[in-house]
């Protein structure tokens, strides 16, 4: 019984202690609603602060440009891109096109070489014909970006909209904000553009070099036959020689020849020798004509330091 009286004694002290402990409770349980209550009401002002701010005022053009979807370009804009866009693609695939053509027919002519002036002069005229297509829309882009008036009134959506800012005399400041969104456009598209260019000047460059080595083979034939030519030509005089002496010989006169038997033989063989060494003769003459003297680059340089 002793230790069931004890028992409920402490029971009622504990319960005392807890009733006395729960309003501090209650009190921190306030406190740490008030501070969340801050918090949210911080971070709600904080993103409403956030929402608040406009693209616009990034002072960087480019950041606001990453931080933009296209799809959040006006409808005029949009339209003036997949028109440039559809100009410019095909003004590149032609360019793949025709390039893919001269490389085969390029191939072609260094194999077999058959007409190959003419193909060339054909593909060059493409090449040019193409390159002026492109350089006409490069002037028409240089055109638009040089008038800044002309791409702030591209902007209609802005011009319906805001036609306070559009009344004139319009400021330069004004003009320059409303023109630089059409103004990355257009200096994309003319930047595309300047690479078709310069991809035409490097097919071009391919077209002349391989224009040149062809000469060059052509040149490389030409001469051959020209020596085959100049070979005949010095057969063709020793034997006019030789048929001149024939032709002495074979007059009607007396000479006292005709009585000897070794004459003929003499004649006969004398006048081959001679034709032979004629003949050596003059290619060897001809062989040294058509040398070229070989310089001494080194000595020459030294001679002139001194």
């Amino acid at each position: 019984s002793t230790a069931a009286v004890n028992g409920m004694s402490t029971k009622a002290v504990n319960g005392k202690n807890k009733d006395e402990s729960s309003p501090h409770n209650n009190d921190n349980d306030d406190n740490a609603d008030n501070s969340k209550g801050d918090n949210d009401t911080t971070s709600s002002s904080t993103t409403t602060t956030n929402s608040s701010l406009n693209p616009h005022d990034f002072e960087d053009e480019w950041d606001d440009l990453e931080k933009r979807n296209w799809i959040d370009m006006p409808f005029e804009l949009q339209s003036v891109d997949a028109v440039i866009t559809s100009v410019t693609s095909m003004l590149h695939q032609d360019t793949l096109d025709l390039t893919v053509d001269c490389h085969y027919e390029m191939n072609f002519i260094r194999i077999q070489g058959e007409s190959a002036p003419e193909r060339l002069r054909q593909l060059k005229d493409y090449v040019n014909a193409l390159q002026r297509r492109v350089q006409g829309f490069i002037r028409a882009i240089n055109l638009i970006l040089d008038d800044d008036e002309d791409m702030a009134l591209m902007n209609l959506s802005r011009l319906i909209t805001h036609p306070e800012r559009f009344i004139q005399p319009v400021s330069e400041e004004i003009i320059h904000e409303e023109s630089d969104e059409p103004e990355l456009i257009l200096e994309g598209h003319l930047q595309q553009a300047l690479n078709t260019v310069n991809s035409l000047e490097l097919l071009k460059g391919q077209l002349d070099s391989t224009e040149t080595a062809v000469n060059m083979n052509l040149d490389g034939v030409r001469n051959k036959l020209l020596f085959i030519n100049t070979l005949v030509t010095v057969a063709s005089f020793c034997t006019a020689v030789a048929s001149l002496v024939g032709s002495i010989f074979g007059m009607n006169l007396v000479n006292h020849l005709e009585e000897n038997e070794n004459a003929f033989i003499q004649v006969v063989v004398g006048t081959l020798v001679g034709t032979f060494f004629l003949f050596i003769s003059m290619l060897f003459l001809f062989y040294q004509a058509s040398t070229f003297k070989k310089l001494d680059v080194s000595s020459a340089q030294y001679r002139g330091r001194d």
